[in-house]
């Protein structure tokens, strides 16, 4: 399950690194978002996005594990239920890397990679370790 889950956390950081180099080598154009109304609706989605996913990939996330702790489920219930969690845990965070280095790209505006660093930084508190896995839900496979 930990390597599942490290993969697709991992899989954030990779993606975004696949982007910026292809926006560094001209396989895809920097700066072509030039437009004043353009360039300020796409860094107030940035920053609104990072606002709203963050918290609830963190916060939201934890309020559910926690709410498996007193059921009685069977234990693969309790695996499906912490992969899907995980999982959109995992992909919030991946929609605000991947999302902030594009922008940065997009518009030449530093305000993408602090979203995309902000994703980053707070991803940390998500990384799927074997200790985690056992401290959220009790065991581990």
């Amino acid at each position: 399950m930990s390597l599942i889950l490290m993969a697709a956390w991992l899989s954030c950081y990779v993606d975004a690194g696949v982007a910026a180099l292809l926006f560094e080598y001209g396989a895809l154009p920097k700066g072509c978002i030039t437009d004043a109304g353009t360039i300020y609706i796409l860094q107030i989605m940035g920053v609104v996005m990072a606002l709203a996913l963050i918290p609830l990939s963190l916060r939201g996330f934890k309020k559910m594990v926690d709410k498996l702790d007193g059921k009685d489920y069977p234990e693969m219930k309790i695996y499906r239920i912490y992969m899907t969690c995980s999982m959109l845990r995992i992909g919030a965070f991946f929609i605000v890397i991947v999302f902030g280095i594009i922008l940065y790209y997009l518009i030449n505006d530093t305000i993408g990679l602090y979203v995309a660093a902000i994703g980053a930084i707070c991803s940390l508190f998500a990384l799927p370790t074997k200790g985690a896995i056992e401290e959220e839900i009790g065991y581990y496979e």
